[in-house]
Formats: structure tokens, C-alpha cells, sequence
């Protein structure tokens, strides 16, 4: 968003908001970038900025409310907030006085001396902020303490930033909901800043978006339906028990002006190794390890089992028992027949024939001396 900057300085300040503009009552974010533009080097030993507080229209942010600013580049500077609503930036040796009734934050640098900003940029961010309940312009002063000469003499300058808070009705500008990301979850159970798209069977997961904290967020996934989540800063759902590659889908609603507004979000993660209690398919294809005529293997680790007819229409192999079925059949293994066995043709048996009950045949024994029979032929 574009603001109004008055004053004057030798660095120049930018600033942005989420949302833009600010709309009351509701979260917001602001980051603040310096740089210098000019045509000479600066030092800088301090950036003192001063955020209105209270429950006044002029103000920005509600009384006694914490602000956490963190700064970038963070390995050449440091942030602190020294009283309910000021922030200071100066070399650790240094000290500062407030304004009172604002919220002053010190950001410094952090090694304790003077920094150059000729070459690089300071990137100062609030976040998790919320603004008052009244619409109104707030005053947001940004004072900095620099130097031209390479340090011989300081000078102090600020500059005065107006933020204006709108009625969430009349805000120009449209929620912000989206960014559904799967993220994997660390041993504490937060989410990594990684998003995931493939997991490990049971691996534990963070689902995360972005939505107003007054939204009403519904969660659907792997035919599950999540109770619904109301009132939160940050939006996210741990998920844990994933057997298989899931589709998920969130739900929000909002009520604005009377009439309700639904967004619908969605996203979708891989499992290794997916598990299916029950599949239905037309047809399988084998790309496993490949047998010694190129023919590609499927493997099954369990047992097969088939509650209907079975037809097979290539060759049929076993190891150990060695059952081979395909022009004969060889088995080393007992078969046990507990129906009826019929034998279309001719049937050869080198050992002992043994029988507890009656044979009976039509055909005639080969060699009734070379395989006795015991029992009763009729």
C-alpha cells in the first residue's frame, strides 16, 4: 500500500501492511525497509520507532498489547522493545529515551558499532499485531540517529508515517485466505517450514493455511471430517495415520457485512508406501524382477488369498514343494484331496498307491506287480 511520509531523514523509509489498509479489530502485519538512496555514505547507530497504543482512534494497537519485531539482516543487527509499544535500533553500548504513551522497539547493531547502509538494507517486521476497535489515523514515528562524516558528528532526524484503520466493512481490500500447505511435523509436533508432498507411512504431518482469526474453517480428508476450528491467529490441523496418497479440503467461512462469504482450499500428499484395506481394479500390470524368459514379476510378501474362482492362462511355478502346473503336473509335496478326484486320462504312479477306503476304476493297472495295490479294487 502506498503511505504518506512526513519529514525528513537521510535514509529512506518504505512500509507495507497486511491486510491493506488496516481494518479494526482484525490482525495485521507491518514491515518497515531503510535504505539509503542518496549519493554519500551513511552511519547509523540508531532506529527508534514509536507505534501509537491504546484504545484511542489515533492510536494503532490496543494497550498493553506485545509486539515481537525481528529485523533482517539479523547477523548485523539486533531488535528489542523497550516499553509497551517502542522500538529501538542502536549499537548495543548505546541507550535511548521514549516518548511516553508510545510503544518504542530499538533495532541495533549487533556487534555494538555504527553500521554503513551505503550497500545493504534493514528490513525491520512486526507481526501478529491487531488493530484497535476504532477507525482513525494513527501516527507511526520512525527516528533515526546517523552520521555523514564517517562519525565525527550525529545527527537525529525523524519521519512520521500515517496508518489509517478502516471499518472491516468498508476495508478496500479483500481477506486473506490460502497458502493450504502440508508440512512435516518436528519432534515436537510443529511444522517444518518445508512443505511435504511425499510422507512415510504413519509419519506425522502439520497441516497449515492462511485465514482471518474470525473465520470458521472446515477440514475434510481421507473420508474424515475434523470439528470445526473458530478464533485462531495461526491455522493448523496436526495429521497423523496416513495410510495412503490423501486429498485434503478446507473450508473457510467468513460472515462480512451481513452475507456470507465461503473460500474452498485444497492440496494433496503421496504416501511410500500406501496401504488399501480393500482395492478394486481392472486389470494389474507386473514391473517387478523379470524371470529368466524376460517376463516381469509381480511380487506379493503375504499370503494370496482368492475367495472366488482363480484362472491362470500362462505357466504356474512354486519353490520347494516344486508345483509345476503348465503341460504336467509335479509335486513333492502331500496333496491332500478331500472331495471327489477325477483323472481325465492316463494316471502314472511310481511309488505306493494307499487307500483307507474303496478304489474304483475302469481302467486297467499296468503293472499290478511293480505298484501293489492295498485295498479293495471293484
Amino acid at each position: 500500500m502506498s503511505v504518506n511520509i512526513g519529514g525528513t531523514s537521510r535514509l529512506t523509509y518504505g512500509l507495507a501492511t497486511v491486510p491493506a489498509p488496516l481494518a479494526t479489530g482484525r490482525p495485521a502485519h507491518i514491515d518497515i525497509v531503510a535504505s539509503n538512496s542518496g549519493t554519500e555514505p551513511v552511519l547509523c547507530k540508531q532506529i527508534l520507532v514509536e507505534i501509537p497504543t491504546g484504545d484511542l482512534a489515533q492510536d494503532l494497537v490496543p494497550a498493553g498489547r506485545h509486539i515481537a519485531p525481528t529485523v533482517e539482516p539479523s547477523d548485523q543487527w539486533t531488535v528489542d522493545e523497550i516499553e509497551s509499544g517502542v522500538l529501538l535500533t542502536l549499537p548495543q553500548d548505546e541507550t535511548a529515551v521514549f516518548t511516553p504513551g508510545s510503544t518504542p522497539v530499538t533495532v541495533r547493531p549487533a556487534a555494538g558499532e555504527s553500521v554503513s547502509l551505503t550497500t545493504h538494507g534493514l528490513l525491520l517486521r512486526f507481526k501478529d499485531l491487531k488493530a484497535n476497535d476504532l477507525a482513525g489515523t494513527a501516527l507511526l514515528r520512525i527516528r533515526e540517529t546517523v552520521s555523514v562524516d564517517n562519525g565525527e558528528t550525529w545527527e537525529t532526524h525523524q519521519v512520521t508515517v500515517r496508518l489509517t484503520k478502516y471499518p472491516p466493512a468498508e476495508a478496500l481490500t479483500a481477506d486473506v485466505v490460502g497458502d493450504l500447505v502440508l508440512r512435516e511435523a518436528d519432534a515436537d509436533g510443529n511444522p517444518g517450514s518445508t512443505p511435504v508432498t511425499l510422507l512415510k507411512s504413519d509419519q506425522k504431518a502439520v497441516l497449515t493455511w492462511t485465514a482471518p482469526s474470525d473465520a470458521t474453517c472446515d477440514v475434510y480428508y481421507d473420508g474424515k471430517h475434523a470439528e470445526p476450528l473458530r478464533s485462531q491467529d495461526k491455522w493448523q490441523l496436526p495429521v497423523t495415520g496416513l495410510t495412503r496418497d490423501t486429498h485434503f479440503q478446507v473450508r473457510v467461512t467468513l460472515q462480512r457485512s451481513g452475507d456470507t462469504v465461503t473460500h474452498h482450499l485444497s492440496t494433496a500428499v503421496a504416501v511410500a508406501e500406501p496401504a488399501f484395506p480393500r482395492l478394486t481394479v481392472a486389470e494389474i500390470t507386473a514391473s517387478g524382477g523379470k524371470n529368466y524368459l524376460g517376463t516381469p514379476f509381480l511380487t506379493v510378501n503375504g499370503a494370496l488369498k482368492v475367495e472366488k474362482e482363480s484362472h491362470l492362462f500362462g505357466a504356474l511355478h512354486g519353490v520347494g514343494g516344486t508345483l509345476t502346473v503348465q503341460d504336467a503336473v509335479v509335486t513333492k509335496a502331500k496333496v491332500t484331496v478331500e472331495g471327489d478326484l477325477t483323472v481325465g486320462k492316463d494316471m502314472n504312479v511310481t511309488g505306493a498307491v494307499e487307500a483307507t477306503g474303496d478304489i474304483t476304476t475302469d481302467a486297467q493297472f499296468l503293472d499290478p506287480e511293480r505298484t501293489p495295490l492295498r485295498g479293495k479294487l471293484s
